[in-house]
């Protein structure tokens, strides 16, 4: 499969490799903290399960009369550092994060090649399926994120509650609510916090197409997830109609 990389939400916009990197380097890092106990055999580890900002280095060429095009189509994403990115290697998964860096270099007997090396920084140290789904399981081997929810409000007057079964639940009061307007839950939108400098917005609610910060972590961290094998239905709503709830498989790389 052509690897390719494009935008997260919004138009796709999608860049397609005419042929992939010579090398695809990726490493997956535990966060833990591990502190040692002195003169001791035994040592304490503190872990949640976290994977560091994965770093995804690719190196390769373009050539031929596209060449400039081809390059220019690429950097341009990764000169995006405002739109959250689909790095997609495999056939049915991608990395989701962000351009690091890119450079091009033109090395001697070589002038009808643009050789490159490029930095891709995930967000998220898991891979998600190319598919998004609103029934049946988590089909990875990783605990996966709840990528979208919508429906309408029943009552205006009653808060909303939406929580998974690992313990996360948000709360969006009825102080912010109408009957019947609608209701959006995405995983991570990037945000204008003003003057243009945009930062990532987990667990991002939207009542009546407007961002509204009145939502309340009310359990866990709030970011509603579906462990692996786990239904689709471990996600339960109040006091939202017709609610579909959507996720994308998750998978350890």
């Amino acid at each position: 499969m052509a690897m390719t990389i494009s935008n997260y939400s919004g138009t796709a916009d999608t860049f397609t490799w005419p042929y992939n990197p010579i090398s695809f380097d990726d490493t997956t890092d535990s966060n833990h903290t591990l502190t040692k106990m002195g003169y001791q055999r035994h040592h304490i580890l503190v872990s949640g399960g976290g994977i560091e900002p994965k770093a995804i280095i690719l190196t390769g060429h373009f050539s031929g009369a596209s060449k400039l095009t081809h390059w220019r189509s690429c950097s341009k994403h990764f000169c995006e550092t405002t739109k959250l990115k689909k790095l997609t290697f495999e056939t049915d998964k991608f990395h989701l994060g962000i351009g690091k860096q890119i450079k091009r270099t033109h090395s001697g007997g070589r002038t009808n090649f643009i050789d490159y090396v490029g930095a891709f920084e995930a967000i998220v140290g898991i891979l998600f399926s190319t598919t998004e789904k609103s029934s049946g399981t988590n089909d990875g081997n990783a605990t996966t994120f709840v990528t979208e929810i919508t429906g309408t409000v029943t009552n205006g007057a009653v808060d909303i509650t939406i929580s998974d079964n690992l313990g996360n639940e948000i709360t969006i009061p009825a102080a912010s609510l109408t009957t019947g307007q609608s209701v959006l839950y995405t995983f991570v939108e990037m945000v204008d916090s003003g003057s243009g400098i945009y930062v990532t917005e987990y667990a991002y609610v939207e009542i009546n197409d407007a961002q509204i910060k009145t939502v309340q972590t009310t359990d866990g961290f709030g970011i509603l997830q579906i462990a692996a094998g786990a239904n689709i239905s471990t996600i339960t709503t109040s006091n939202i109609t017709d609610a579909v709830v959507k996720t994308r498989d998750g998978y350890y790389d």
